[in-house]
């Protein structure tokens, strides 16, 4: 009989919201590939349908109990047949079962635009940081010069900086550290000047070495994973340990 039942009736509002609830998820699925703004607003777009769609069920849900309650009644006074009221307790349980759904859908829908809005904070703080990281991207200066430095060309530089400027060389790191074991870098036989590149000191510093084919790299700001200010680094690059 429910095979005949269902056979018999029109498609109707059940059927309108069923088809709104399966397209949902394909909307979520496209909200949560992505951490770009514009699925944030995707995002937000598919938890309004989905509420909107939440509420309607549970409008629809509500209505059908009531018809079954009034249904219950007239069936129990013999005014109306055994069929109608089974056909009403069915569109019932299919109502129920459509607003579980679109509870399930609307707390997809929420989780999906939690984790876009999370994605797009991320995407945000990343354009905050890129301009400070572009800056000290370019402003580090390299010479390969011969591509050697030995103790002796540091001791010359010692002695002509002592010369120059009356006060001993400021060096901040004489080989492997602490710090280049946390940057993961190899800094045995390479020196670390703490002396900004841009300074007078610095800038003499720099023409040094480049005159003597000494290489070097200035930093003159902090470059994530590399440096932690601006310093004057004396000898070939540090590989990566």
């Amino acid at each position: 009989m429910t095979g005949r039942l269902l056979r018999g009736r029109r498609p109707g509002r059940g059927r309108a919201l069923l088809v709104l609830l399966l397209l949902l998820p394909l909307g979520l699925a496209r909200a949560q590939s992505s951490f770009l703004v514009p699925e944030l607003q995707r995002a937000e777009a598919n938890l309004e349908q989905a509420s909107a769609a939440l509420r309607a069920a549970e409008e629809h849900a509500q209505a059908a109990r009531e018809k079954v309650e009034r249904l219950r009644a007239l069936y129990a006074r013999g005014l109306i047949a055994r069929r109608d009221l089974e056909w009403a307790e069915l569109e019932a349980r299919t109502a129920q079962a459509q607003l579980e759904a679109a509870r399930e859908v609307e707390r997809l829908a929420r989780d999906a635009l939690a984790r876009a809005r999370e994605y797009a904070e991320r995407a945000a703080e990343r354009e905050r940081r890129r301009p400070s990281l572009s800056r000290a991207l370019v402003r580090v200066a390299r010479s390969y010069g011969a591509g050697r430095f030995t103790l002796g060309d540091l001791g010359a530089l010692m002695r002509a900086y002592q010369r120059r400027f009356g006060a001993p060389l400021p060096i901040s790191a004489f080989g492997q550290t602490p710090t280049h074991d946390r940057l993961g870098l190899d800094h045995r036989g390479r020196v670390d000047i703490a002396l900004h590149p841009e300074s007078e000191q610095g800038r003499w510093v720099l023409d040094y070495l480049t005159r003597r084919g000494i290489p070097y790299i200035a930093f003159s700001d902090e470059v994530p994973n590399s440096a932690t200010g601006a310093h004057i680094h004396v000898g070939p690059p540090s590989a990566r340990k």
